[in-house]
C-alpha cells in the first residue's frame, strides 16, 4: 500500500537584495502525491536573472539548498532543475518521490552579484 507523500510548495523566497523590479511567480501552489510518483514544480519570472536557485524546507523547519542553475540543467540523483532564461522560466522535476521529499519547495531569482552583509563596528 503507497503512503501519501505531502509535497507543500509554499511562498516564494526572493532574495530581496538582488530581484527588485522582477515578479516570480511559483505553481502550483500544493501538491499532494503518492509515493514513488514523479512531479515538475515551475517558477516563471518577469526579467532574465543571472541565475535561479531552488531549496527545499523540510517539515522540521530545516532549510536547504537544493541547487543553482543560471541556464541548462543540473541533476542530483532523483532531483532534475532547469533554467531557461529566454524562457523567463525554470523547473525542478522529482521522480520516484519518497516521504523525505515532503516540505515546501521555494526557488529564488537571483540578479546581479551576491552582496556581502555589511559589517557593523
Amino acid at each position: 500500500m503507497k503512503r501519501l507523500v505531502d509535497t507543500v510548495l509554499g511562498l516564494l523566497f526572493a532574495q530581496v537584495c538582488c530581484v527588485r523590479g522582477m515578479d516570480v511567480a511559483q505553481n502550483p501552489p500544493a501538491l499532494s502525491l503518492q509515493e514513488g510518483a514523479s512531479s515538475t514544480l515551475w517558477c516563471n519570472f518577469s526579467t532574465f536573472p543571472d541565475s535561479m536557485q531552488w531549496y527545499l524546507q523540510n517539515p522540521r523547519g530545516h532549510l536547504t539548498h537544493l541547487f543553482s542553475v543560471p541556464s541548462g540543467t543540473r541533476q542530483d540523483g532523483r532531483l532534475n532543475a532547469t533554467t531557461v532564461p529566454k524562457e523567463r522560466h525554470s523547473s525542478l522535476h522529482i521522480s520516484s518521490l519518497r516521504t523525505t521529499d515532503s516540505g515546501t519547495y521555494f526557488c529564488a531569482a537571483q540578479h546581479g552579484a551576491p552582496q556581502a552583509p555589511a559589517a557593523s563596528t
